[in-house]
C-alpha cells in the first residue's frame, strides 16, 4: 500500500510542482510594474506608431483610388471579358479545325525545305526521294483540302462562331483600354499624394527612431506611464482594502437585461495620463507635449532625413488622432477625452459579469506576493511525503530531485515551444482581429509578452534542472 501511495504522490508531484512554480513566476511578474514598462519599451511604440500611421495613410490612398477609379471592381469585369474572349476564340479554332490545319501547313513547309542530300541514307537515289516527297505532299494537301471542304459545308455555323468571337474580342479590347486608363489615373492619384505615401519612411525610421524612443521612454514611459500602471496594480492587488473603501460592492435590486437582481459593481480609479513632460532648455525647466513638441523638435534637429516633413506632421497631428481614439475606445462611456495634453476619464465603472470576473482576478493578484512562499511550501511538502513513503529517506530525496529535474526539462521544452509559436501565431491560430493594423500590433504584443513571461520561466527551470542534475551526479558517484 505504501509503495502504491509513493507512486501516486510521485505522479501528482511531477504535475503540481512545475505548475506551482510557473504560477508563482507569472503572478510575481504580473504585479510588478517593471514588466509592463519593459514590454512597452520593447514594443518600440514610436516605430509602431509611425508604421501604423503609414499603413493607415496607404489605406486612405487605396480607398481614394478605389472611390475615384473603381479599379478593383473593374478588374473583375476585365477578367470576365478576357475569359469570355478566350472561350469564344477556343470555340472558333475548334469548329474551324485551326490546330489541325496549321499543323498540316507546318508539315508542308518542312517538306518543301527538305533536300535529298540530307536523306541519302534513307533514299538511295534522288528519284526515290522525289517520289516519296510527291506522295507525302499529296497526302498533306489532300488532308488540307478536306478541312477546306468541311469549312465550306459548315460556313454558316463557322460565321456565327466567328461573329461571337469578334464581338467578345472587341469587348475585351475596350476593357483593356479602360483598365489601362484606370491604372494611369490610379498612379496619378498616388503620385499627387507621394508625400503622404511615405515611400522613404523606412529609411527615416531607422535613423531617427532610436533618438525618439530614448526621449519617449525616458520622459514619458519611465515616469508618467509607470506611475499610472503602479496606481492600477496597487488597486488590483488590494482587494480587501477596496471592499472596505466601497469600491467593490453589490448594488441591490438593479434592473439589467430584463432581470431584477443584485449587481456586482467595481469602481476603478479614473484614468489620467499626461502627455506633458518636463524638459530642460538652457537650464530652465519647461512643460512640453511629448509627441507634438518634444519629438517634433528632435526630428527637426536630426540631419540627413529624407522626409522630415512627413514625420513632423505625424506627431503634430497626434493629439487629434488620440482624441479620435478616445471617442471610439471602450472607455468612451467613462468620458475618456484628451484635453490640454492630458488623457483623462471620469469614474470607470465595471458591472455585472465583468465585475465578478475582475473581482476573482483581484483576489488572486492580492495574494500574489505570498505565492512564491506557497510554491516553496508545496515543493517541501511533496519532498517530505516522498521521503516518508519511500523505504529510505535517501531514496525519497533522490526521487524528489529526479522529479524536479525531469519536470523542469519538460517546462524548458514548453517555454521554447511557446516562444516559437508566438513568432507567427497566425500559422496555428485564427487572426485575433480582422483589421490588418490591429492584427500586426496584436501579434507584436503577443510575441513581446511571451518573451517577457517565458524567458524568466525558462531561466528558473533551467537553473532547477542544472542544479538537480549536479546533485544527482554527485550522489551517483558517492554510491559507486
Amino acid at each position: 500500500m505504501k509503495k502504491i501511495l509513493f507512486y501516486i504522490v510521485s505522479a501528482i508531484s511531477m504535475l503540481l510542482i512545475p505548475i506551482t512554480i510557473t504560477i508563482a513566476i507569472v503572478l510575481t511578474l504580473a504585479v510588478n510594474e517593471n514588466l509592463y514598462i519593459s514590454i512597452i519599451k520593447n514594443l518600440n511604440p514610436i516605430e509602431t506608431f509611425i508604421k501604423t500611421k503609414n499603413i493607415q495613410i496607404e489605406g486612405d490612398i487605396q480607398r481614394e483610388v478605389e472611390k475615384r477609379t473603381g479599379i478593383s471592381a473593374f478588374k473583375e469585369a476585365h477578367e470576365s471579358f478576357k475569359m469570355n474572349y478566350e472561350n469564344k476564340l477556343a470555340a472558333y479554332r475548334n469548329i474551324t479545325k485551326s490546330d489541325e490545319f496549321e499543323k498540316l501547313d507546318k508539315q508542308i513547309n518542312e517538306l518543301n525545305r527538305l533536300k535529298w542530300e540530307k536523306s541519302d541514307d534513307t533514299f538511295k537515289t534522288k528519284d526515290d526521294f522525289n517520289k516519296f516527297k510527291k506522295l507525302k505532299m499529296n497526302d498533306l494537301k489532300t488532308a488540307q483540302k478536306e478541312i477546306k471542304d468541311y469549312r465550306k459545308e459548315n460556313k454558316q455555323a463557322i460565321n456565327k462562331t466567328k461573329n461571337e468571337m469578334d464581338d467578345a474580342e472587341n469587348k475585351f479590347k475596350d476593357a483593356q483600354k479602360q483598365l489601362k486608363k484606370k491604372e494611369k489615373d490610379a498612379k496619378k492619384i498616388i503620385e499627387t499624394r507621394r508625400g503622404e505615401f511615405m515611400n522613404e519612411i523606412h529609411y527615416d525610421i531607422a535613423k531617427v527612431e532610436p533618438l525618439l524612443s530614448k526621449d519617449f521612454n525616458t520622459l514619458f514611459v519611465e515616469k508618467e506611464l509607470k506611475s499610472v500602471i503602479k496606481t492600477y496594480i496597487d488597486f488590483l492587488t488590494s482587494w480587501k482594502n477596496q471592499v472596505k473603501a466601497r469600491n467593490i460592492y453589490e448594488a441591490k435590486l438593479q434592473v439589467e437585461d430584463g432581470l431584477v437582481e443584485n449587481i456586482k459593481r467595481i469602481k476603478l480609479p479614473p484614468l489620467k495620463v499626461s502627455l506633458r513632460v518636463k524638459v530642460k532648455e538652457n537650464g530652465i525647466e519647461k512643460e512640453k507635449n511629448i509627441l507634438s513638441e518634444v519629438l517634433v523638435e528632435r526630428i527637426r534637429e536630426t540631419p540627413g532625413l529624407k522626409s522630415p516633413w512627413v514625420l513632423t506632421q505625424i506627431f503634430r497631428l497626434s493629439d487629434s488622432w488620440i482624441a479620435a481614439w478616445a471617442i471610439n475606445s471602450q472607455l468612451k462611456d467613462s468620458g475618456l477625452r484628451l484635453s490640454n495634453g492630458v488623457i483623462q476619464s471620469g469614474q470607470i465603472n465595471v458591472t455585472g459579469k465583468q465585475a465578478e470576473n475582475l473581482e476573482k482576478g483581484m483576489k488572486i493578484l492580492s495574494i500574489a506576493r505570498y505565492v512564491p512562499y506557497i510554491a516553496i511550501g508545496v515543493i517541501l511538502l511533496f519532498i517530505i511525503l516522498l521521503c516518508t513513503l519511500s523505504s529510505k529517506i535517501r531514496d525519497g530525496l533522490r526521487t524528489s530531485l529526479s522529479i524536479i529535474k525531469y519536470s523542469s526539462i519538460v517546462m524548458l521544452i514548453g517555454s521554447i515551444a511557446a516562444i516559437i509559436v508566438s513568432i507567427k501565431p497566425d500559422l496555428l491560430f485564427q487572426p485575433f482581429v480582422d483589421d490588418p493594423i490591429q492584427s500586426i500590433f496584436m501579434s507584436k504584443i503577443l510575441f513581446i509578452t511571451t518573451l517577457h513571461i517565458f524567458i524568466p520561466i525558462f531561466v528558473i527551470f533551467f537553473a532547477l534542472a542544472f542544479v538537480t542534475r549536479i546533485f544527482l551526479k554527485i550522489w551517483k558517484k558517492k554510491d559507486d
